[in-house]
């Protein structure tokens, strides 16, 4: 009876997940840098982010550590609903562990809730991660457009060093 109530909640499982399908966008945009990088690759970024969609820029790139923003994709999911996703590259220069979190996250001039942001990544001492900045759409709350811009600031401290922060604004304007 077991095998057989085992079976039965696989087969749904299954079903769920064939009947309901997760559509991807990527939102591209053109990102305002305050760092000024010694890359033979950005022009050619900004020119190709309106096709290929993706950001790849560098957002610092510091002795403590370098963040590139790769992309921001939007997606579509029957079951889990609206998400959008800005995708971060980090790595850590420092001989310590490092936090990277979002703050002050605003779309098309208006401040998200933070009920509906997800981003909180450890990168450890000489390593590299990938930080998601992850925007759920939640009944009873405003789901931003993504229409015009979108800013925020990437917060990057230590755990282990009370006295190190930095903070780096993120904006990207969408065409």
């Amino acid at each position: 009876m077991k095998k057989l109530a085992f079976f039965v909640t696989l087969l749904l499982s299954l079903l769920i997940a064939a009947c309901g399908g997760t559509e991807e966008e990527n939102l591209g945009g053109n990102v305002d840098s305050t760092e000024k990088t010694e890359s033979a690759t950005d022009n050619e970024t900004k020119e190709e982010s309106s096709t290929d969609q993706e950001l790849n820029q560098v957002i610092v790139d510091n002795d403590n550590l370098k963040a590139t923003l790769v992309k921001i994709v939007k997606k579509k999911d029957d079951i889990f609903g609206n998400s959008v996703e800005v995708i971060f590259d980090i790595t850590n220069k420092r001989a310590d562990n490092i936090e990277v979190q979002a703050r002050s996250v605003s779309v098309d001039d208006r401040m998200v809730d933070e009920t509906l942001l997800s981003m909180s990544q450890e990168v450890a001492a000489g390593k590299s991660a990938t930080a998601t900045l992850t925007i759920n759409e939640y009944e009873g709350y405003e789901f931003p457009k993504f229409e015009n811009n979108f800013e925020m600031t990437l917060h990057i401290f230590s755990w282990d060093d009370y006295d190190y922060s930095e903070d780096h604004p993120v904006n990207v304007t969408f065409n």
